[in-house]
């Protein structure tokens, strides 16, 4: 349980990247919005709750929005 912000915010990340790259239709521009969603939620609740010393660096400056920019 230690690392589990760790581990799901580096996959849930890391997955939305991935989708972002070559979005194939609807669907999966579906699930970017839920990515963005949830990452949104945790990065947030992270920092109210006082533990986003526990999300990877490589993350601190992560913006969600990101991950809707550039979409038809």
């Amino acid at each position: 349980m230690e690392h589990y912000l760790e581990d799901i915010i580096n996959q849930l990340i890391e997955e939305a990247l991935e989708l972002k790259e070559n979005p194939q239709g609807e669907f999966e521009k579906g699930k970017l919005f839920g990515y963005y969603e949830i990452i949104s939620k945790l990065l947030n609740q992270a920092e109210a709750f006082g533990i986003s010393d526990k999300i990877p660096s490589k993350w601190h400056d992560f913006n969600p929005e990101e991950l809707l920019s550039e979409m038809s």
